[in-house]
């Protein structure tokens, strides 16, 4: 199964702007950017438009700008740049709408203007810019948008919903359209054979999200083919204010999702002729932009499927969010402080694609998110920053990616628990319970656990049929949360555990109950690890036979401790026995809670794990060659102990009884001392174990010379078990048929007795088929079917 992540970013570029006038400040932020890829690069190059600057493309795998076209401070722009490839590797064209420039001939082109230039970087050679106007009087540039299915073509579309398709070599305009002139708020330009809303295979399908009437928003959706030809494929109306729409994204597959002022994130389904919601929208919380009119620094980007990214401030922080709305699920998420030379104040932010890879097995597409960051300052400044944030996500949304992730945003959302108009009514058990996870939390959080433990027992399910129903995974994930609050495994963490507040009752009995599961504990080390910081051994020994889910690391880290505790306690016992025979043990040596490498191993050992995880996990946390020879000293004790005690080859009288049946079994023997079987592995899980050792840490063992010895025991004692089943195995086919006709009686033994006779009223089937043939001949009909018989 693929994983979501978000990885830590880097800074792309940083640039101050302060020479533009107040009034050119309706033209943007300070910096617009765009991507673009070239065939034989993997980061591609981000297109910077700074205002009051130039253009600059810079090559992401080396921070350095490639190409740069200063243009003076009383040039602004008034949408992002754009850049495309030529069929030359080095060589590019970039374009970008002017909004103030001294070469403007009049006022009338502001926001209308087309430059293009043409590069190479590799030469340095610049070609004469050109330039047209693109867009009719009155309009300004929304976007510039291109697609390979529309070949040396450009697509223009202003705030008010004109649409410009363009040759991108002579920048002669070939065919407009105008929508309803309303405010645009979102504009995508797919590929029309890879998008689900689209029922052309040729050209461009342009995604249109423009301001309605009525307290909704607008969705056209335009085909552009071959031609240059612009027609309205359908409209759809969202039942959304658009005076409240902060930020629209798309993706691909055909997810729109839109989020509000109020926090509300909607997703919708688009198909060729309707538009569905997608989920439930999520309510939102914990961020500066909810509720605020006066700056919106928020953004969102349609990653792939239902997946979207997510940035905002919370907390004067900058968070970004991987969700995948179609299961309403935190994917991933990471946090970082606001760069010093920002305002968090006036801070802009917009997310915007960058370079996508897609895996070799298509199942993941590592990519990048360009992150701009902006910000005004009181002496008419504009800074921005550009940073890169690195992701991976799966190419499509699955209920596996989801799973497990339903806790995870819970930080980030409203939960409604309140009864009324669009609340959730809960039950009266759900109320109970509720008000007795708060009643917990608020005493562990004063230090007073038995209160807790109190709360719980009173609250705790009587009847053992209603165990697994008011026990449910996620309950009891925060069951486990509240009463270990979370621990840390470190060693400084564990050294002040014994001074938080913890309920070891709680946790006995959700074990008992086998309603815990490792996954539950997220922090390192698992429920073993959370469960040794507590100095819990009694629920570690209990999770080895109730939980399913202990993973190969955690187990053999917690071997580990054991080792290594036995190890420090024998070497201190050593000290104070050569200082002076009279001098008592330490009381910490003495009264501790960690049960002995035996019990330990014990339950390492018979664990049901797999082979490879097991070994390297032995392989990473037992590296000491001191405590792998503790270990294989407890093996070797073990494998003498159960060689001397293993059933014979015949088993006599007193290992055997009849039952009531007159079957005869083999039972063992009634009353076993210490030291008998029970305290020791079965040997071939002793075996196993020392063969994962070996194979785990064998050159380790060979360059520490006190292992030969034990070594060279354990390799004496199992030679003469592996002559002995060598040649027990040659009576194997002999005594085979007699072993099968054993286990058939035993297993026919256990059949009720009222079973049985009902099998011989119904008699044996050959008198059955006797009969029927009798009265029917050769061939009988019974019923619609027909017996026959088939004699060889």
């Amino acid at each position: 199964m693929t994983g979501s992540t978000i990885n830590d970013h880097f800074v792309l570029e940083t640039y101050t702007s302060s020479s533009l006038s107040k009034g050119s400040k309706k033209h943007g932020p300070g910096v617009f950017a765009a991507s673009y890829k070239k065939s034989n690069t993997t980061d591609g190059y981000v297109t910077v438009a700074a205002q009051a600057d130039g253009i600059h493309i810079i090559d992401v795998s080396t921070l350095h700008p490639v190409i740069s076209h200063t243009l003076g401070p009383s040039t602004s722009f008034a949408c992002p740049p754009l850049s495309l490839p030529s069929s030359s590797s080095q060589a590019s064209s970039t374009y970008a709408i002017i909004s103030t420039s001294p070469e403007l001939s009049s006022n009338e082109e502001s926001g209308r203007l087309l430059w293009m230039w043409q590069d190479d970087s590799s030469s340095g050679k610049r070609k004469d810019k050109k330039s047209n106007v693109v867009l009719s009087e009155g309009q300004t540039a929304y976007g510039l948008y291109a697609c390979p299915e529309l070949s040396d073509t450009l697509v223009a579309v202003s705030t008010k919903g004109e649409i410009s398709v363009i040759n991108a070599e002579s920048l002669e305009v070939k065919a407009s359209a105008s929508s309803k002139s309303s405010n645009v708020i979102y504009v995508s330009l797919y590929a029309a054979d890879t998008t689900p809303f689209s029922t052309f295979q040729n050209g461009a399908i342009l995604l249109l999200c423009q301001a309605g009437t009525n307290n909704t928003t607008n969705l056209r959706i335009y085909a552009i083919d071959d031609a240059n030809s612009i027609s309205e494929q359908c409209e759809h109306e969202i039942s959304i204010d658009s005076q409240k729409v902060v930020s629209v994204s798309c993706s691909r597959a055909g997810v729109l999702s839109v989020l509000c002022l109020d926090g509300t994130l909607s997703s919708y389904r688009l198909s060729s002729d309707k538009i569905s919601p997608l989920s439930t929208p999520l309510h939102l919380t914990g961020f500066s932009f909810i509720s605020s009119a006066s700056s919106l620094p928020i953004s969102l980007l349609a990653l792939t499927s239902s997946h979207v990214l997510l940035a905002a401030i919370s907390s004067r922080e900058i968070t970004i969010l991987l969700w995948d709305v179609q299961f309403s699920v935190l994917l991933a998420s990471h946090t970082f402080s606001i760069p010093s030379v920002l305002s968090a104040s006036t801070l802009q932010i917009r997310l915007v694609h960058g370079v996508q890879n897609e895996s070799k097995n298509h199942t993941q597409v590592l990519g990048q998110a360009i992150l701009i960051l902006s910000s005004d300052t009181p002496d008419n400044k504009t800074t921005s920053v550009l940073l890169v944030v690195p992701y991976s996500v799966p190419t499509a949304s699955t209920i596996a990616g989801a799973m497990g992730r339903g806790a995870a945003g819970k930080k980030w959302l409203h939960t409604a628990i309140e009864q009324g108009d669009g609340g959730v009514k809960q039950s009266e058990e759900e109320v109970a319970r509720a008000k007795m996870l708060a009643t917990m939390q608020t005493a562990m959080q004063a230090g007073r656990p038995q209160a807790a433990v109190a709360a719980f027992m009173k609250w705790a399910p009587a009847r053992e049929d209603a165990v697994l129903a008011s026990l449910d995974y996620n309950f009891v994930k925060e069951l486990l949360n509240t009463v270990l609050q979370p621990p840390a495994v470190d060693a400084k963490a564990a050294v002040a555990a014994s001074d938080v507040a913890y309920a070891p009752d709680i946790v006995q009995y959700l074990l008992d109950k086998r309603v815990v599961s490792s996954a539950m504990v997220p922090t390192p080390g698992g429920l073993l690890g959370a469960l040794r910081a507590r100095d819990d051994w009694k629920s570690i020994e209990t999770a080895f036979s109730k939980v399913l889910d202990l993973n190969e690391a955690e187990i053999i880290e917690c071997l580990r401790f054991v080792v290594a505790h036995h190890s420090a306690s024998a070497a201190s016992a050593a000290t104070v026995i050569a200082d002076g025979m009279d001098v008592d043990l330490p009381v910490a040596l003495v009264a501790s809670h960690i049960p002995p490498l035996p019990t330990m191993l014990g339950l390492a050992a018979t664990y049901p794990t797999s082979r490879g995880p097991l070994l390297v996990a032995v392989h990473r946390y037992i590296p000491e060659a001191t405590e792998l020879t503790a270990i294989l000293h407890t093996l070797n004790d073990w494998i003498a102990q159960r060689t001397n005690m293993e059933k014979q080859l015949m088993p006599s009288k007193k290992d055997i009884k009849k039952t009531e049946l007159g079957i005869w079994v083999v039972t063992g023997r009634k009353h076993e001392g210490k030291g008998s079987s029970k305290d020791v592995p079965p040997l071939e899980k002793i075996v196993d174990f020392i063969q994962v050792i070996l194979d785990a840490s064998f050159l380790t063992l060979l360059q520490h010379a006190p292992a030969h010895k034990v070594l060279r025991s354990i390799y004496t004692q199992l030679n003469p078990e592996i002559a002995f089943a060598g040649a027990a195995e040659t009576l194997r086919g002999p005594l085979e048929p007699f072993a099968i006709a054993q286990d058939k009686a035993v297993k026919e033994s256990l059949i009720p007795q009222q079973e049985r006779d009902r099998e011989k009223q119904k008699g044996d089937w050959r008198q059955r088929r006797k009969g029927v043939g009798a009265a029917a001949g050769v061939a009988a009909d019974i019923g619609l079917y027909q017996l026959e018989e088939l004699v060889l």
